[in-house]
């Protein structure tokens, strides 16, 4: 069984939210136990998030967790982990609300790990346009679409991905002392890697980016690494080729 553990976080909006979550709403759920939705220090009220969830009429239980603790150290590795200690499933799906997934993701990454323990992503898409352009399109009904940027996302900062949760526990979760958006995901995929987990990767195009207000200070990223003692240069020392950061 799989837990869908989601995050919500500033920058983003309630149009963000909801169209992330009717992505999740149209995949295959019938091997979902239940959806985790951390709401990270949004200016939103609690009343508004589950508004959007109830909308939406999901045939598994929606736990949302709306924490409003001011605290700009608590960023994506700290709710990241919030929502995998509250899963109960053997695996996580992972995805947040600045992301537009194809409705067939959860299928896909489900038959890939079937072999084994592994960590599954995809290849996924950055796009220019921002969530009020794309929901002026028709990916509702067919799917998102979109042209853009696209990465090989085994090769960077994946923030879809399905791992069994015992590994992630094993490795300790995100570093949350890696608080700038940046590296902290990248770190934490170098240890499972590490660790000796299987790593998969489906080629074709699973989910999308839109453009949002976040800033992402890759200086002061690779800083806060240097000051934990982490060598971004040993992160990248399994990959072939050239890192998309170098």
């Amino acid at each position: 069984m799989i837990t869908i553990c989601f995050t919500y976080f500033r920058s983003l909006t309630l149009a963000n939210l909801a169209a992330s979550l009717y992505s999740v709403r149209r995949q295959d759920l019938s091997q979902v136990r239940e959806i985790v939705l951390v709401d990270n220090n949004t200016d939103d009220q609690i009343e508004a998030v589950q508004d959007v969830v109830d909308r939406l009429e999901f045939p598994v239980p929606v736990l949302v967790q709306s924490v409003k603790h001011g605290d700009p150290t608590r960023t994506h590795s700290w709710s990241t982990n919030l929502a995998i200690r509250q899963a109960t499933a053997s695996w996580i799906f992972m995805t947040r609300a600045d992301y537009l997934l194809d409705f067939d993701v959860v299928k896909r990454f489900t038959e890939a790990v079937a072999q084994g323990d592994s960590f599954v992503t995809s290849n996924g898409c950055h796009l220019g346009e921002g969530i009020a352009e794309c929901e002026r399109s028709d990916w509702r009904q067919h799917g998102p679409r979109f042209s853009g940027i696209t990465f090989d996302y085994t090769s960077i900062d994946s923030g879809v991905w399905m791992a069994k949760k015992e590994v992630i526990d094993a490795v300790g979760g995100l570093n949350e002392g890696l608080t700038l958006w940046g590296h902290a995901q990248t770190e934490f995929q170098h240890r499972l890697h590490a660790s000796g987990v299987r790593f998969v990767r489906i080629p074709e195009v699973l989910f999308w980016h839109p453009a949002h207000g976040g800033e992402k200070d890759l200086e002061l990223a690779n800083m806060q690494l240097a000051l934990a003692g982490i060598d971004l240069r040993e992160c990248w020392a399994r990959y072939h080729g050239t890192s998309p950061y170098a």
